[in-house]
């Protein structure tokens, strides 16, 4: 970690840039979830939402709810907790969070592409989105593994330089 004045800074606005696009896809997923849509123009030009999204959503939202609050509550200590082996757990945490509510996702299926019109779409957009949550669940937890093995890495290395210094 940078120690300079310039470096914490930087990590305050990262945790604020992060802090505020959780708050903002919370609020989206909570209150403008009926955007989830495929729009039709009618013959008058009026614009009709059908939903893509089913009853089940209501029983998906708990998981991104959940994730978003301690994405945030993590965040802000580590705003004004500055450490180090801190921060790389709440990082594991979060892709830990990741993986949870992609898998939560795919498990409870929301979807309902039966009301997009063009049947070559609604053939295609379930197994793309099938296929793009099941990417981001393994790149979350490739993440998670990989962050983990760093700390573990420096954790020993601190011991070592710390049993050093006492001989």
């Amino acid at each position: 970690m940078d120690d300079s004045s310039g470096g914490r800074c930087g990590e305050i606005a990262s945790d604020l840039s992060i802090i505020l696009v959780t708050v903002v896809q919370l609020i989206f997923l909570v209150s403008f979830h009926h955007y989830i849509a495929w729009p039709v123009t009618g013959a008058d030009g009026s614009v009709t939402r059908l939903s893509l999204l089913t009853d089940a959503y209501s029983t998906w939202l708990p998981f991104p709810i959940v994730a978003s609050i301690i994405v945030i509550v993590a965040t802000l200590i580590m705003i004004f907790y500055d450490r180090e082996w801190f921060r790389q757990i709440g990082w594991i945490v979060f892709c830990l969070c990741g993986i949870a509510v992609t898998t939560s996702l795919l498990t409870i299926w929301p979807f309902d592409f039966g009301v997009i019109p063009d049947p070559k779409a609604a053939e295609i957009l379930p197994t793309a989105l099938r296929v793009l949550l099941i990417l981001m669940a393994v790149f979350y937890g490739i993440s998670a593994l990989v962050l983990f093995m760093q700390f573990r890495k420096r954790r020993k290395k601190e011991r070592t330089n710390e049993s050093n210094s006492i001989h």
